[in-house]
């Protein structure tokens, strides 16, 4: 165990002491992305930050996919950041790539992957991101960084240059050689107390746990630095608890799994234009095949022959943590190869029409990871995938279409045998494919002197065949979908149009029953004095927003030989809507907002035709700023639930106040209370639930940076939880009662 956790050490400080200066002001110009490799929101304001300021005659140019972005982008000092609130980010993986600009080329500065999900809390995990602040490692506002001067290196390419060449320019090659020289370092250690000294529990019987205490560690070693030609970043993490149950390795190794653990590393090292990376990553974009499969490994990135780059990976076949299988490569058969030829036919337009070949061979053990249970049965997967990306000039065309061939087979496995001869499943080659593209046949296109407006149309195909499947990739098998949609927006007036249509049942088998499904969605917003045309916009005037769901599914026949015949009411015929308006107003920072949601459900199977529900709910909310340091605010809503069938009417209250005060610049508190009462018109239920919380909290800093910086926050929160619920058809009461007092105080060091 201690040579292995000697191992890391070694290897992190061996990659954040590689060099030792760089200059402040490199005469080339790099972008380095403050979003790092983690997952961001749709509405997200994600940044990029420059090595220094662009000269008069340097513009550039920022692409999201074939979409160009650059006029969201606001340049404050080194920093551009995002409107995101203008165009929301594209949801799935998007390559952002930066280009420096001239009349007559455009030079790539740096490509990034934009990983966005519907979380609206998502957050940046990597270089660019530690403990919730935005700013990379890399950027000039890095919180702890180390810059020493020195001289030429014979590792610095930039100085190798042709012996005729003039003196001024040998000289000017070696002060850029110089500035080329760099190293930033951060560690950063928090340790947290927490603590929940009294809870109650009624009825009994009380929790394991009722009061504890525990000690947690949360530790990294992150850094960054250049010596000429050779660039490395590292990333350890350390993660630990006094709570045996709280290890990071408990559900694999039980009461035997070490209290502190490793539990995340990443080492990125780049060798010239060849890119090399060790530890915890997500690899893969071939939708069907090979699509962000995440593990512990080692991956190779080399470009060659202007045209061409091959990736090449080796991964753990489930997600470690720990010190042991530090590589992840020790299991012979619970291992995934992969690898990726790309090849960009117009490479000064990167994304203009490029290909890729990929290759998957996986061989997984039934081993539990630190993500998921036991697998049921050993599996391998083996295939090929095709992959097309296109786009104009203008960036208003994109076109991306995949194939993949995927052989999967189960062989026998001894532990479920159990020296039993049982009949083997046979190995199966199946494939998939798609097609996305988009057009955006309105840009900036000027409907009058102050109105602009902007459309695009995508068109979406994807078809699985029956019994595919790939352990690199989560897929439906056995599918064929359709989906047309259009976005567009004059000004501030935004909407969407969208359809979907998907069947099963690609082999059309009599006896299995084949469903469809058809989806519609359609939504506007804007504010109201839009809608009215008016030329400024009244306080009065609310902004508004209108969405409109449906959802048809149902059985296409009744199947032959299916076992449907004597139950026709079990095929379904479903057809489901949704409503929803809202209207928000801003009065001299009072917030007021309203919305209503509708939702019909129309059963039309044979047999349960009455079986529909219908439910309205109405919500209200309310927020009033005291003064600049208390905020109120109030939410109430109604919800009424109708069963079409039985005629049962069901009716849901709440109402929650709650308030914000920041009693000076380090303490706050913050109180929330919800109650909610429900019940059936006939009075045949009725049930109460109310829940209180209160938390007071304290921070403090001490120290700029470096380190003597050092953060700390204590916080202790009250909660009382009360819910009753009688059935009076039942004859039946329960009532719980719980109350709960928690502290915590966790300090982070530099």
């Amino acid at each position: 165990m201690f040579w292995k956790l000697a191992l890391i050490l070694v290897v992190g400080s061996v990659t954040c002491t590689l060099c030792v200066a760089q200059s402040p002001s490199p005469a080339k110009l790099e972008v380095t992305a403050g979003f790092g490799a983690g997952v961001v929101s749709p509405n997200q304001s994600i940044e990029l930050f420059l090595n220094r300021k662009l000269d008069a005659d340097e513009h550039l140019a920022i692409m999201v996919g074939t979409t160009d972005v650059s006029s969201l982008f606001t340049l404050e000092k080194l920093k551009l950041r995002y409107d995101a609130s203008v165009w929301p980010l594209p949801r799935g993986d998007s390559l952002l790539v930066v280009y420096l600009t001239s009349a007559t080329d455009w030079v790539e500065l740096g490509r990034f992957i934009l990983r966005v999900s519907d979380t609206e809390t998502a957050q940046a995990e990597r270089f660019g991101n530690v403990s919730g602040d935005d700013e990379p490692i890399a950027s000039p506002h890095s919180p702890f960084r180390f810059d020493v001067r020195s001289g030429p290196s014979i590792f610095d390419e930039d100085l190798a240059t042709d012996s005729d060449a003039e003196p001024a320019q040998q000289a000017a090659t070696a002060q850029t050689a110089r500035k080329r020289r760099r190293v930033n370092f951060l560690p950063t250690v928090t340790l947290s107390l927490t603590t929940q000294p009294a809870q109650s529990t009624f009825p009994d019987p009380q929790p394991n746990r009722a009061t504890f205490t525990d000690l947690n560690i949360q530790a990294s070693l992150k850094n960054e630095s250049t010596l000429g030609f050779l660039t490395t970043q590292s990333s350890f993490d350390v993660a630990g608890s006094t709570f045996q149950q709280a290890a990071l390795r408990f559900g694999t190794l039980g009461n035997t799994a070490p209290n502190v653990d490793l539990a995340s590393y990443q080492i990125h090292f780049e060798a010239g234009r060849v890119k090399f990376d060790l530890g915890h990553f997500s690899y893969g974009t071939e939708r069907h095949l090979v699509n962000n499969f995440s593990s512990r490994g080692i991956k190779v990135t080399v470009p060659f022959l202007k045209y061409f780059d091959l990736s090449a990976v080796a991964m753990n076949g489930t997600q470690l943590v720990g010190y042991s299988n530090f590589f992840g490569l020790d299991k012979r058969r619970h291992r995934l190869f992969s690898g990726t030829l790309g090849i960009e036919l117009f490479p000064k337009r990167p994304g203009a029409l490029r290909v890729e070949v990929g290759m998957l061979n996986a061989y997984f053990q039934p081993i539990s990871g630190v993500n998921r249970g036991v697998i049921t049965d050993t599996q391998r997967s083996r295939g090929i995938s095709f992959r097309i990306i296109a786009s104009d000039k203008t960036g208003r065309l994109h076109f991306e279409s995949g194939f993949a061939r995927s052989f999967f087979a189960s062989p026998n496995d001894v532990t479920l045998s159990q020296g039993l001869t049982l009949v083997p499943l046979p190995g199966l080659s199946r494939n998939a494919h798609y097609v996305d593209a988009s057009y955006q046949f309105l840009r900036g296109f000027g409907l009058s002197k102050t109105k602009k407006a902007n459309l695009i149309v995508s068109f979406r195909e994807e078809n699985v065949a029956p019994l595919f499947r790939s352990l690199a990739a989560p897929t439906q098998a056995d599918k064929v979908q359709y989906e047309v949609s259009a976005t567009g927006s004059i000004n501030e007036i935004n909407a969407q149009f969208g359809h979907s249509n998907f069947h099963d049942n690609l082999r059309n088998i009599p006896s299995i029953l084949r469903t469809l499904n058809g989806t519609t969605h359609a939504s506007l917003a804007a504010p109201a004095a839009s809608l009215l045309n008016l030329a400024e916009n009244p306080t009065w005037l609310p902004r508004l927003a209108y969405s409109f769901d449906r959802v048809h599914a149902f059985g296409a026949a009744i199947p032959v030989n299916g076992g449907f015949e004597l139950a026709p009411d079990a095929i379904p015929d479903l057809i489901g809507t949704s409503q929803t308006f809202g209207a928000d107003w801003l009065v001299h920072n009072v917030t007021v907002g309203y919305s209503v949601n509708r939702s019909y459900q129309d059963n039309r199977q044979i047999g349960r035709q009455r079986s529909d529900q219908d439910v309205l709910v109405n919500t209200g909310r309310v927020g009033f700023p005291v003064n600049p340091k208390l905020r109120l605010n109030f939410d109430v809503s109604e919800e009424s639930s109708a069963n079409i069938e039985t005629g049962r009417i069901d009716r849901t209250f709440r109402v929650g106040p709650g308030f914000s005060w920041q009693l000076s610049r380090h303490m706050g508190i913050v109180a929330n209370l919800a109650n909610t009462i429900s019940g059936d018109v006939a009075n045949t239920s009725h049930g109460r639930n109310t829940e209180f919380d209160a938390a007071w909290t304290y921070t403090f800093q001490h120290g700029e940076e470096g380190l003597r910086k050092y953060t700390g926050q204590f916080f202790l929160r009250y909660a009382n939880h009360y819910s009753r619920l009688i059935d009076r058809l039942l004859f039946n009461e329960s009532l719980r009662k719980n109350q709960t007092i928690t502290a915590n105080f966790a300090i982070t060091f530099f």
